[in-house]
């Protein structure tokens, strides 16, 4: 019997460590075999992955290009990133394929996940690209959408380019869907994965904040300077008011639209573990409360489905308590003013290692636009790592201050977001905004939504002292009640899949 198994994105555990995960271990072991088919598929491809790259570049045959060993190859939670090596007379130096994982995906519970995430990003990377070219972000050479291959105009000839600029000018003259700045082109070789070929962002461009965040993360000069690049970024993204919440699109003509359901790396984390989506790819949405509901509905979804939510009848109590309150106090945190838009994009997953930087932390590049949403202003927050902690880690006890220390960061990141925005002439307030959801704990609230697994924290510590209670084992009994009809039998349910979970579990460590 092995003493630990290994899993993906997480050190190994023994048996009674992964009995007290709250995520399916068994699903997480499991994915690391798959990822290493995949590994190995992609190497045994490089030949085509050579081609590829010279076609969508534009090389001659003559080119040098090689993709680098695997163990040089950068895994995410969501893609394998392979750098290629090429050298030519037309281009010299690093470009990054990027191809996404199926195991993280849901493609196996969900088919078509794959392409709809990629026609998202794509879409995201190519409306930035016209529309805020103030952000910094990697270029994108060119991408596979299923068995179709795109590339940047800029490698057409004149004699192509020249009729598309005047079918995008005629286009926005009919007040048509926005076309691309990229076109389909033949390429013969065919990779097992879709793919997004791009800029390689290296140590010339700058280093990942997470990388000089120990060292540097108290420097007041730098601390200004990064969040006066966070502040320009938001700003950024606010000049082009919304119509609805989603998320952008890439069509097969090459045309962008907001047609995508709002899309964030946690819901992929939620339906990956098995829960019903709660929202359909083309579903988007001019209110807000119809998104709270169905974000809600999304995490009902994840408790019912999965075997390891709920260890026992107590803590399946509390989860549905939970996901009650969440529905109860939704009024609370909706501005009734911007209800039915217009609404704000937003960088959902804005993390110190999604950003470079240069040594005085100005930002220089933006590394990842996947998880980019057309959200209600009052789901925009300062970044909740301002100080270097978990999102479970703001708050006050007898050992350390976090959430006050949280809240004088988040106060600085406030005043220099209102420096700049004074400078612009945005429809919204958002400085106001975003302080009036600190004061009613509606930046909490908006956590939950776009939480995997900290919901049940973020209640108890922050939303409950709001309303002067605390999350006692009767209220929790209480509000379970409430959750559906038929609780107890839900329980029930929840108890003996926790129980099959267990058993399983004990068979990956005979």
């Amino acid at each position: 019997m092995p003493s630990t198994i290994p899993l993906l994105d997480h050190e190994p555990l023994t048996f009674q460590e992964a009995l007290s995960e709250d995520f399916n271990v068994i699903q997480r072991h499991h994915q690391v075999a798959q990822v290493q088919q995949q590994f190995s598929l992609l190497w045994s491809q490089k030949d085509i992955i050579a081609a590829i790259v010279k076609a969508q570049l534009g090389l001659q045959d003559d080119a040098e290009c090689a993709a680098s060993a695997p163990q040089e190859w950068i895994r995410g939670k969501f893609n394998i990133c392979i750098p290629i090596h090429v050298e030519s007379c037309q281009f010299s130096g690093k470009v990054m394929m990027r191809c996404p994982m199926p195991s993280s995906l849901s493609d196996s519970y969900h088919s078509g996940r794959i392409t709809e995430r990629l026609r998202s990003e794509i879409g995201a990377h190519a409306w930035l690209q016209q529309n805020c070219p103030d952000i910094r972000i990697p270029q994108l050479y060119g991408f596979s959408i299923l068995d179709h291959h795109f590339t940047s105009e800029t490698q057409l000839p004149w004699q192509s380019r020249i009729p598309r600029a005047l079918l995008r000018w005629f286009r926005s003259l009919l007040r048509l869907p926005s076309l691309s700045q990229y076109a389909p082109v033949s390429i013969p070789a065919q990779l097992s994965s879709q793919y997004m070929l791009m800029e390689f962002i290296g140590p010339d461009t700058g280093r990942l904040l997470s990388d000089s965040w120990n060292e540097h993360g108290t420097d007041p000069v730098r601390r200004r300077r990064l969040f006066r690049g966070i502040a320009h970024m938001v700003l950024s993204l606010s000049r082009i008011p919304q119509p609805r919440i989603g998320s952008f699109k890439f069509h097969d003509d090459c045309s962008i639209t907001l047609t995508s359901r709002p899309s964030f790396a946690a819901t992929t984390l939620l339906e990956n573990s098995g829960a019903k989506p709660s929202i359909l790819p083309d579903d988007t949405y001019t209110c807000t409360e119809p998104f709270i509901a169905d974000m809600i509905t999304l995490h009902d979804n994840y408790l019912i489905s999965n075997e390891s939510a709920a260890d026992d009848e107590a803590d399946c109590r509390g989860h549905m308590a939970i996901r009650t309150l969440l529905r109860t106090l939704s009024h609370n945190y909706v501005m009734r003013e911007w209800r039915n838009g217009p609404f704000l994009l937003q960088l959902t997953d804005l993390h110190p290692s999604n950003i470079m930087v240069n040594e005085d932390w100005d930002i220089t590049c933006l590394l990842d636009v996947a998880w980019l949403c057309a959200l209600p202003p009052e789901a925009l927050s300062a970044p909740h790592w301002l100080t270097g902690c978990q999102i479970d880690e703001l708050v006050d006890t007898k050992e350390c201050k976090n959430l006050t220390e949280y809240n004088a960061a988040r106060r600085e990141f406030l005043h220099v977001l209102k420096e700049e925005e004074s400078k612009e002439r945005l429809l919204w307030p958002l400085t106001d905004i975003m302080d009036d959801m600190w004061q009613s704990g509606g930046v909490w609230f908006w956590h939950c939504l776009n939480s995997v697994n900290a919901a049940y924290y973020l209640v108890a510590e922050h939303l409950c002292p709001q309303f002067s209670t605390t999350l006692s084992i009767k209220v929790e009994q209480t509000l379970s009640q409430f959750w559906k009809e038929d609780v107890d039998q839900h329980i029930d349910r929840k108890v003996v899949d926790f129980q099959n979970y267990e058993r399983k579990l004990h068979r990956l460590f005979d």
